[in-house]
């Protein structure tokens, strides 16, 4: 038997990588898995049986049990999630990025913020790091400066970890560079939208190892679903900001929505800097969506 990881999905088949060999293997699924409604994913930790090392093939025995499972992109057992969010063209949606942090934190995924292409406006790749640091690991990156993803790679070293973020933000340029080959094509900005053109048309978990220490696997998601985030409570919300957490009882009223109301601990976090006031503007947003939503679940 051979311990492996699916890298690809396609057809019914998968390609998964022999944890002892490194080599990659296509595989079917046992039968049983249909039985059981359970379907192999792309990260998931598999038993290989049936091997045929010359034609390179192999069946999926048993599936791990699964430390994490995301719907958009189907993926298991992610470590980190990166969002990138470019300083300039396509400029990053915040309320986007704001909602984002909060699913990673209902999946219990750590977060990271990489600030792409900040050769082109310094200022507010700064400004960007000014408001969301208190809440996550930021990192600046520029890719004429191919040096500034060393952090990064350090960072995820030995780490399964999706990347997320608006078309154009950098996403595929950055699994190129740290890969050291053309492994995504890129795009650039459409001239009608000044938005980034889509390139992503799957999801595939790649294996890198240019400048890692350890077996590190990354996938380019073509799209992220917020699902997650869509059915919480809104009083459950700060419950999901790493700068508001472990504050309960600490506001004048018990039921308090921390949206404006006096006597709010909040105010304090802006004050001693724990917090951005942008980003409790934008909390405010976010909890209102939560309730009207709330409030017509039944309509």
């Amino acid at each position: 038997m051979v311990k492996g990881i699916i890298l690809k999905g396609v057809g019914g088949l998968y390609s998964v990588w022999a944890e002892d060999s490194g080599k990659v293997f296509q595989c079917a699924a046992r039968g049983i898995f249909r039985k059981e409604a359970k379907k192999p994913l792309i990260g998931d930790r598999v038993t290989l049986t049936e091997i045929d090392e010359i034609n390179k093939t192999a069946a999926i025995s048993e599936i791990a049990p699964r430390r994490s499972e995301l719907r958009r992109p189907a993926v298991a057992n992610i470590d980190k999630l990166i969002f990138a969010a470019a300083s300039s063209n396509p400029k990053p949606d915040l309320l986007l990025l704001d909602k984002m942090i909060v699913c990673a934190e209902i999946m219990k995924i750590e977060f990271v913020l990489m600030i792409s292409k900040s050769d082109e406006d310094p200022e507010f790749a700064q400004e960007i790091v000014k408001q969301y640091s208190p809440a996550v690991k930021c990192f600046v990156t520029s890719a004429i400066q191919s040096e500034s993803f060393k952090p990064v790679v350090n960072y995820i070293d030995g780490y399964t970890v999706v990347i997320a973020g608006q078309s154009g933000a950098g996403k595929s340029t950055f699994i190129n560079t740290v890969a050291s080959r053309n492994l995504m094509d890129t795009g650039g900005l459409s001239e009608k939208t000044g938005r980034g053109k889509h390139t992503t048309r799957h999801s595939e978990l790649f294996n890198v190892t240019e400048g890692f220490e350890k077996p590190t696997f990354i996938i380019d998601s073509p799209g992220f679903s917020m699902l997650e985030a869509e059915n919480i409570e809104p009083i459950d919300l700060q419950e999901y900001y790493p700068e508001m957490y472990n504050n309960k009882g600490m506001c004048r009223f018990q039921d308090c929505s921390h949206t404006g109301e006096p006597g709010c601990f909040t105010q304090e976090l802006v004050e001693t800097g724990k917090i951005h006031p942008d980003r409790l503007k934008r909390y405010a947003i976010i909890y209102k969506e939560l309730a009207d939503k709330y409030k017509n679940r039944y309509k």
